[in-house]
């Protein structure tokens, strides 16, 4: 995060997927924000929370997830810098879901009220919001495809590919690197599979030299390869169209 600056982020996400004007810039500059730390494992709100805030990531990640049958938890979605992982409480305030630091993690809080009063005094926002919100609906599409269609270790490199191209967007994968605290279970619960199908997966994909995973470092050495085996492409990640996400930064 850059020091003193913590909408940063947002900006080059917003900016990956259109262009906007430099008063809107300026708007969001302005955004009231209250900055927190929270731990590996803090929960951020609950299901069942009523929010009056977005949240706002600007350093680490978060994550959705769900309990079924009260203990088998569900991860939904992993969050990166620059990205606000429940845009919809500014209409849906009753969150359906908990969202919870992976690792480490900064956010900043923005009233619902200050928020709506930006969208509110320009329609160029409202658009550029309502669509991060469809954007968001198209990831969930695709994990639906990914959990339903994908075998395990299709999972695993469909998420990878995933999350590097989200964090190129923001210029957190440098030469196909990055680094992400997740540990097995954490695999696991985002591709429904068992721990120890997880710690397979992540074997083969070494042994097929796709990629090094070390501790919280991943080192993508052949994208195409893993990009085949994932069966990935970027395009419900709708980035402009003038200005392509890179796979080699």
């Amino acid at each position: 995060m850059e020091a003193g600056r913590p909408y940063t982020r947002l900006l080059r996400r917003l900016d990956s997927v259109v262009r906007l004007s430099e008063s809107d810039r300026l708007g969001i500059t302005k955004l009231p924000m209250t900055v927190k730390n929270f731990a590996n494992g803090q929960d951020l709100i609950r299901e069942g929370d009523i929010s009056t805030q977005c949240i706002l990531v600007l350093d680490g990640y978060l994550f959705r997830h769900k309990l079924a049958n009260g203990s088998q938890r569900q991860i939904m979605s992993f969050h990166v810098a620059g990205d606000i992982p429940d845009l919809q409480t500014l209409h849906l305030p009753k969150l359906d879901h908990t969202v919870t630091a992976l690792g480490a993690a900064v956010v900043a809080f923005i009233p619902h009220a200050s928020f709506k009063e930006l969208l509110q005094a320009s329609p160029s926002l409202t658009h550029v919001f309502w669509r991060e919100s469809l954007v968001d609906a198209a990831i969930f599409r695709e994990w639906v495809i990914t959990l339903g269609q994908r075998d395990a270790i299709g999972r695993v490199a469909h998420l990878i590919c995933e999350l590097v191209m989200r964090l190129q967007a923001v210029g957190l994968a440098k030469d196909m690197a990055f680094t992400i605290p997740w540990t097995q279970s954490d695999v696991a619960d985002a591709s429904g599979i068992s721990t120890v199908h997880a710690n397979r997966v992540i074997q083969e994909l070494r042994r097929l030299e796709l990629l090094e995973w070390d501790s919280r470092l991943i080192q993508i050495r052949n994208w195409d390869g893993l990009a085949s085996l994932g069966d990935f492409s970027a395009d419900y990640l709708h980035f402009r169209k003038d200005e392509p996400a890179s796979v080699a930064s």
